[in-house]
């Protein structure tokens, strides 16, 4: 019997390296990203994302910039908070802050758009400053809802850093459209993720 204990683990042993030989020939080439996503999944990379309030199933596709997609008003695209929500986040270590902080990284959809004129409808939060609105938060959702109350996530907020001294008092909660340049942010702490230059109210 001890004669044959050496032959059996020799067999299995081929066995197991014939399977695995097989499992590789049957994997199609463009399973690969597949199995990298498995394999992301399994160390729980996942875990590091925050989750977008306004998702949208078609979140990974990357492309470069297509004028045809999006609606135009006055020269300026028709950003929706849907295009927006198509960012991740990485949990990524800042000096300045000396702690871990949620870093944004945007899609290939997003960094097209970045410097592009663009129009967006949200809901204001004023922040003043001696009477006058020289500082503007823009959110996709309510205040009670929006990201400064817990209820979601970066992508639904944007700053807006308007052109001039605003002619009329915005009250919280007011539905506003506002156009200007969009800037990407993922550096400065002092600023949201999105960045609305040279903002102006849409009449």
């Amino acid at each position: 019997m001890k004669l044959l204990l050496p032959i059996y683990i020799i067999i299995l042993f081929l066995l197991a390296a014939c399977s695995t030989n097989q499992a590789d020939t049957t994997v199609p080439e463009n399973e690969d990203i597949d199995k990298e996503t498995s394999i992301n999944h399994a160390h729980g990379e996942d875990d590091k994302e925050v989750e977008n309030h306004f998702a949208t199933e078609d979140t990974d596709e990357t492309y470069t910039f297509q004028s045809d997609r999006y609606k135009y008003k006055d020269g300026h695209i028709i950003l929706t908070w849907e295009e927006l929500a198509r960012v991740t986040f990485e949990e990524d270590y800042d000096k300045t802050v000396e702690e871990y902080i949620f870093r944004p990284v945007f899609s290939d959809t997003l960094k097209a758009l970045d410097g592009k004129k663009i129009m967006i409808e949200g809901y204001v939060i004023p922040f003043e400053e001696t009477g006058d609105e020289t500082f503007i938060v823009l959110s996709g959702l309510p205040y009670l809802q929006c990201f400064f109350c817990g209820e979601a996530g970066p992508e639904t907020v944007i700053d807006i850093l308007p052109k001039g001294k605003l002619k009329k008092r915005l009250k919280t909660d007011q539905k506003t459209t506002f156009k200007g340049k969009l800037r990407l942010n993922s550096e400065d702490l002092d600023y949201l993720n999105y960045i609305l230059d040279d903002a102006e109210i849409v009449k």
